[in-house]
C-alpha cells in the first residue's frame, strides 16, 4: 500500500491540476475523523439517511429472502453493518476497507455481536477488482451495500465503472442497495462539507499530514486551508488543500512546488437525481427495483437488481 501511496502522490502532484485520490483521505485518522463528521449538526447526509432506512430495513426482507450474503463496500466503523444485519439476518456478512487496522477492529467487534453470521473481512480497494470469498460467492442470494454517499465522490465515467464491476463481481441474480444525495440548496451543501467545527478542514489537512508521515515529505500543513466549492453545471461539491503561500514540498528526491492559491484537488462529491440514477444504474447493467428518500428529497436509497443478460 505505501509504494502504491507513494506512486499516486508522485503522479498527482505532478499534474497541472493537483490532484489525489479521495480514498487516500481514509487512513486510521481519516477513518475516525469522518465517523465525528458524520455526527455533526451540518452533515445532514447520515441523519438523513438514517431516518429513510427505518423504512427501507422493514421493506427490505421482502426484497431479499432469506440469509441474504452481503458485502458493504467501505465498510468504516460498521455501523451501519449493525443495522443492516440485525433486519436482514445474513448468513454471510463482508467488509471490505482499505483501512487495515481499522477493518480488522471493525469486523472482529461485529463477530462478537453477531456470532451466528459468517463475518469477513478483505482489505481492497473497491475502486478495483474485489476478491471475496468463496462463502459469499456461494450464496444463492447476494447483496452489495455502499451507503452514504460515497459513490458520488467518482470522478466522471468512474460511478458507472463502479456500478459495472460490482455487478459483475456480484453475479447473476445480484442486488445492490446504494445511497445517493441528491442535488438540493447550495447553502445546505456547502455548510455540510465546511462544518462550524472544521472537522471537514481537519479531515481534508490530515491526507497532507499522512504523506508527510508515510511518506516523509516536507510539506508545511499550517500554510494549507481546506476549501468547499459548489459546481452547478457538474453537479458536484468539490474539496481542495489551498495553499496560503509559496512553498516547495520535496517528496523522496522529488521538489514540488505551490504558489500561493494553488490548490491541490482531492475529493469531488457529485448530487444526483432520481432520474440521473436510474440512467447511471442502467448503463452498469442495473435496473431499480426500489427507492426511498425523506420528505424534503434530499436523500435517496436506491435497490438495484441485476439486469438479466441477453
Amino acid at each position: 500500500m505505501s509504494h502504491e501511496f507513494l506512486q499516486e502522490v508522485l503522479a498527482g502532484f505532478s499534474k497541472p491540476q493537483k490532484s489525489l485520490s479521495p480514498k487516500w483521505l481514509y487512513d486510521e485518522r481519516g477513518s475516525q475523523l469522518f465517523e465525528d463528521i458524520t455526527q455533526t449538526e451540518d452533515y445532514y447526509l447520515t441523519r438523513t439517511e438514517e431516518q429513510i432506512m427505518r423504512t427501507v430495513l422493514g421493506e427490505l426482507p421482502a426484497h431479499l429472502g432469506p440469509e441474504p450474503a452481503i458485502a458493504e463496500f467501505g465498510s468504516g466503523a460498521g455501523i451501519k453493518s449493525r443495522r443492516l444485519i440485525k433486519a436482514v439476518e445474513p448468513s454471510v456478512y463482508v467488509m471490505i476497507d482499505v483501512a487495515d487496522e481499522f477493518l480488522n477492529a471493525s469486523a472482529d467487534a461485529l463477530r462478537q455481536s453477531f456470532p451466528s453470521v459468517d463475518i469477513h473481512g478483505v482489505l481492497g480497494d473497491f475502486l478495483q477488482e474485489v476478491k471475496l470469498p468463496s462463502a459469499f460467492l456461494d450464496a444463492p442470494s447476494r447483496v452489495g451495500f455502499f451507503p452514504g454517499s460515497t459513490i458520488g465522490n467518482f470522478d466522471k465515467g468512474g460511478a458507472e465503472g463502479f456500478l459495472a464491476g460490482a455487478r459483475r463481481d456480484l453475479g447473476e441474480g445480484s442486488r445492490f442497495l446504494l445511497g445517493a444525495d441528491l442535488v438540493k440548496d447550495e447553502a445546505v451543501l456547502i455548510a455540510a462539507y465546511d462544518d462550524r467545527q472544521q472537522l471537514t478542514a481537519e479531515f481534508t489537512l490530515n491526507l497532507l499530514r499522512r504523506i508527510n508521515r508515510e511518506l516523509g515529505a516536507s510539506i508545511d500543513v499550517e500554510s494549507f486551508r481546506h476549501v468547499a466549492l459548489w459546481n452547478g453545471e457538474e453537479r458536484r461539491i468539490e474539496i481542495y488543500a489551498e495553499a496560503l503561500a509559496d512553498q516547495d514540498v520535496v517528496i523522496r528526491d522529488q521538489t514540488f512546488h505551490f504558489a500561493k492559491g494553488e490548490r491541490l484537488h482531492v475529493e469531488n462529491s457529485h448530487k444526483f437525481t432520481k432520474d440521473s440514477m436510474t440512467r447511471l444504474a442502467g448503463r452498469a447493467g442495473w435496473e431499480v427495483e426500489a427507492c426511498w428518500t425523506d420528505p424534503q428529497d434530499w436523500f435517496g436509497v436506491f435497490l438495484l437488481k441485476a439486469q438479466s443478460k441477453i
